[in-house]
């Protein structure tokens, strides 16, 4: 489905009616069009002839009218300035996915999502936005709304000491565009945040314009960001590229742990680069486990590898992370002896933050 008729499906009951309201001012002015005092036989004459012309008309004025509203509200401007609207009133929301050690099963990061809810469409997929943006020119903008958002969410976790981290998403246009470096430093330093406390995941949605990247990595790399290459094994990223561009890492794409059971190739593939990863010492994180048996198997060839899935928590929002919903406990009990302080966080449907507060309810329940 187009940009146009994604927007503008919800509207097409209203170009209707303003093409019934165009006949309807054509009838009308057809019907007053008869001069008064003419005899009755000529003036219904009269006046079918009077009505049909100014009837088609005004149809042909509400059509013309309704496609100017279609190409002003839901062309390609239309949609800019829906997305510009988005990120201003934040519709354009983070949400986050543990991402977990395989060896240990401890949270050591979270991915960083983009959610947008529309007020008349509801929720838009993040690849369909994403995309939008892009074909709109708003794409730069949209990733640093992102970054902004998500070390707002997140500042207080990555501050603290520990190796705890974020991935967000950019994508290749991202690193080409010389101000996003600048940009990714000035906003880190102005959160207080180290660099080393971000990956960056570059999409492989889009390939690069340079021929060479190496020397854009390069900058994020000596700056102290990690780089990471996404969803490896099905866009633009081969083996070539990560001999020579330097990167930090790479995250299997999902489609390869979902296949790997029921598919020889698929586990010959996975099997290769974990042996891969292993000798270039760049680390690996495998997204897309759902089940214990998914676990179990990367677990058993990879157990350096990171992993990230439903299995280990749904994105959810911030506060229900259990690195924030631990602290939030914490401080909950900390305000007043007995009596926590505020509404107890809510986990909603990230598991480890469940677990996470029921840990630290035990003990209101025994001092009160």
């Amino acid at each position: 489905m187009t940009i146009s008729h994604r927007f503008m499906r919800p509207c097409l009951p209203y170009f209707l009616l303003l093409i019934l309201a165009g006949v309807v001012v054509g009838v009308t002015i057809g019907a007053s069009s008869l001069p008064p005092g003419a005899p009755v036989v000529d003036a219904t004459a009269q006046r079918a002839g009077d009505v049909l012309l100014p009837a088609l008309a005004g149809a042909f004025g509400g059509v013309l009218l309704s496609l100017l509203l279609y190409r002003w509200s839901g062309g390609a401007p239309g949609v800019r300035r829906r997305i510009k609207r988005a990120i201003r009133r934040g519709h354009i929301h983070m949400v986050y996915q543990p991402l977990v050690n395989m060896s240990s099963g401890h949270e050591v990061g979270v991915e960083a999502l983009a959610r947008w809810t529309h007020e008349t469409l509801g929720a838009i997929a993040p690849e369909t936005f994403f995309a939008w943006a892009e074909t709109t020119g708003l794409g730069r903008q949209l990733t640093r709304h992102v970054v902004r958002a998500t070390l707002t969410d997140l500042c207080v976790a990555l501050r603290e000491p520990g190796n705890f981290y974020c991935s967000i998403n950019v994508t290749p246009r991202d690193i080409e565009d010389i101000s996003f470096a600048r940009f990714m430093l000035e906003t880190t330093r102005e959160f207080g945040i180290s660099p080393d406390r971000i990956v960056l995941e570059i999409t492989e949605s889009l390939a690069f314009v340079v021929d060479d990247p190496r020397t854009l990595i390069a900058q994020y790399l000596h700056a102290g960001f990690r780089v990471v290459i996404d969803d490896f094994g099905t866009g633009y990223a081969n083996l070539s590229n990560l001999l020579t561009w330097g990167v930090s890492g790479l995250k299997l794409d999902r489609t390869l742990i979902r296949w790997v059971s029921a598919n020889e190739w698929a586990a010959t593939v996975l099997e290769s680069v974990f042996e891969m990863t292993r000798r270039m010492n760049i680390y690996i994180i495998v997204e897309g486990i759902e089940t214990e048996e998914q676990a179990r198997y990367v677990l058993e060839r990879a157990p350096e590898a990171t992993g990230q899935g439903w299995l280990y928590g749904r994105p959810c929002r911030a506060e229900l992370l259990p690195v924030l919903a631990s602290r939030a406990a914490d401080a909950s009990l900390d305000e007043s002896v007995g009596t926590p302080a505020g509404t107890p966080v809510t986990p909603g449907f990230c598991p480890a933050a469940l677990a996470a507060t029921q840990r630290h309810r035990a003990p209101t329940g025994h001092v009160a």
